[in-house]
């Protein structure tokens, strides 16, 4: 089953940074005037949603629209390559629902710049007065910024980069950063023919932490000690549950 989403069409670059739109404006930190506004994906696809999308131009605003569809279609749909019952994400339907994951844009092809504006949107991740509901249980939040200037493949291998550099940062915040793009290789947790990450645009996603990233942390030993440390024994018990699916799956270590 070829589980990749329809790609959109080749966008031209913006010529310029993306403007603040009024109702949504805030003091921009350094290295933020990169990304545009953050927009809840129900209101990206939201026919009534033309004024908050005014801050971008039409290649971007081309750009958000499918990654949204990608989140609220393919995220929450089953697939029967994914290896398991249930959606390709579990908790994207009610954060879509509840508008907690958020997509923004970014007008920059600068690396450092790039990291900077990544930085900035890890902290209005972790930064509950920024989001909506009550604080009591999890949320799932998540931020989804979408590059319409980076094309395949330097494009992809330049968000590799910089995923693979923030990764322990967020981390240690209890966060998590992954990299989504049309030809994205990394494979399902379950089904290695199953390629989950690819993606309409290339885009990097932020969210909450879970106990089910388990098999995310097996790469350094940083992560194990950040990831027990913030679950306590149940997490233990989950690294040491990938740790053995791991090694029925034949994945290096």
């Amino acid at each position: 089953m070829d589980a990749r989403a329809p790609k959109p069409e080749q966008a031209r670059p913006p010529r310029a940074p993306f403007p603040v739109v009024a109702a949504m404006a805030r003091a921009p930190a350094r290295g933020d005037a990169a990304f545009g506004p953050r927009i809840p994906v129900t209101q990206v696809l939201a026919l009534d949603a033309v004024e908050m999308l005014t801050a971008y131009d039409p290649p971007a605003r081309t750009a958000m629209r499918a990654m949204a569809r990608y989140v609220t279609e393919f995220l929450t749909s089953e697939h029967r390559a994914l290896g398991r019952a249930g959606a390709v994400c579990p908790f994207a339907r009610q954060a879509a629902a509840e508008k907690l994951i958020r997509i923004t844009a970014c007008s920059s092809l600068d690396e450092a710049t790039i990291v900077e504006g990544v930085a900035q949107l890890r902290g209005e991740l972790a930064d509950l007065s920024r989001w909506p509901g009550s604080g009591k249980g999890p949320r799932h939040r998540a931020i989804v910024a979408v590059f319409p200037q980076l094309v395949e493949p330097d494009g992809a291998r330049l968000i590799e980069r910089i995923q693979k550099r923030l990764k322990p940062s967020f981390v240690k915040g209890r966060l998590m950063i992954g990299q989504f793009y049309p030809s994205c290789a990394e494979p399902g947790l379950r089904n290695p023919a199953f390629r989950p990450l690819q993606s309409p645009v290339i885009s990097l996603a932020m969210r909450d932490m879970t106990i089910f990233d388990a098999p995310f942390m097996l790469d350094r030993a940083e992560y194990v000690d950040a990831f027990v440390a913030a679950f306590g024994a149940p997490g233990e018990n989950m690294i040491a549950k990938a740790v053995r699916a791991r090694g029925r799956l034949g994945h290096d270590g």
